[in-house]
């Protein structure tokens, strides 16, 4: 499975860390980036063994800056680290009714969500199409396709990553890249209830066929099997994760 290293936006906490520590465990070194460099201390000490801490490299990372994109692919360059996977997990969301949604609040969600897929991806494909082989997995989410009371601007910014993903894989296809979509249901994790409502939490819940919230663990897989050469043939595609939930035709 290992063909080189795995960079994956936002690392700590929520999903990342699931899905760090699912490829590390597939002997993937991880270059793991977040926004909060202050917590990464506190967190590797929960969360990763001394052997995982072997496997895994942290950069302090702004998404929606091109700048610090840039420098940390000149600083991967130089020390010839090559990405062969690349998981744009960061993202952001914002509650609002449609008539009172600020411009900021709107801008904020589609830099970190769609505009931050798009930084990294042309960042680190052209090194992946050089080598002929690479893995590039998109976050989109169910409110792409159904979307929450209150989220327009993130299931604007989830609809983009899509589209953006079916286009790019076509484009990286022949080169041996694949580029695919996961879109998380209900995902338990530590940081849901600060931007879900209770109310809406409880009553997304009740209509889950599977009558249970996934865990990171399972979108975790998600990603590994997207990772893994049993993907080979799986490109421009959207895994949705919800437990029934949502249902495309």
């Amino acid at each position: 499975m290992n063909r080189g290293h795995a960079i994956v936006t936002g690392a700590i906490g929520g999903l990342g860390t699931a899905i760090t520590k699912r490829l590390i465990a597939a002997d993937i070194h991880v270059i793991g980036t977040d926004r909060r460099a202050e917590d990464i201390d506190p967190w590797m000490d929960e969360y990763l063994s001394m052997e995982e801490r072997a496997k895994f490299t942290f950069y302090p990372l702004d998404v929606t800056k091109e700048d610090q994109i840039a420098t940390l692919s000149e600083k991967l360059a130089e020390q010839d680290i090559h990405v062969a996977y690349l998981i744009n997990n960061a993202g952001i969301q914002a509650n609002s009714k449609p008539w009172e949604m600020d411009s900021k609040s709107w801008h904020r969600v589609m830099a970190v969500n769609a505009d931050a897929t798009f930084y990294m991806t042309r960042a680190f494909c052209k090194q992946m199409v050089d080598k002929g082989f690479g893995r590039i997995v998109n976050f989109a989410s169910m409110y792409a396709y159904h979307p929450g009371v209150g989220q327009s601007p993130y299931a604007a910014a989830k609809a983009a990553i899509t589209g953006y993903t079916r286009s790019v894989a076509s484009d990286l296809a022949k080169h041996g890249v694949n580029v695919n979509v996961i879109a998380p249901g209900i995902i338990w994790h530590e940081r849901l209830r600060g931007v879900l409502p209770e109310k809406i939490f409880e009553d997304m819940l009740a209509q889950v066929p599977a009558e249970r919230a996934g865990k990171p663990e399972e979108i975790a897989g998600a990603v590994a099997f997207f990772c893994s050469e049993e993907s080979s043939y799986v490109t421009g595609q959207t895994l949705h994760v919800n437990g029934g939930l949502y249902l495309p035709g």
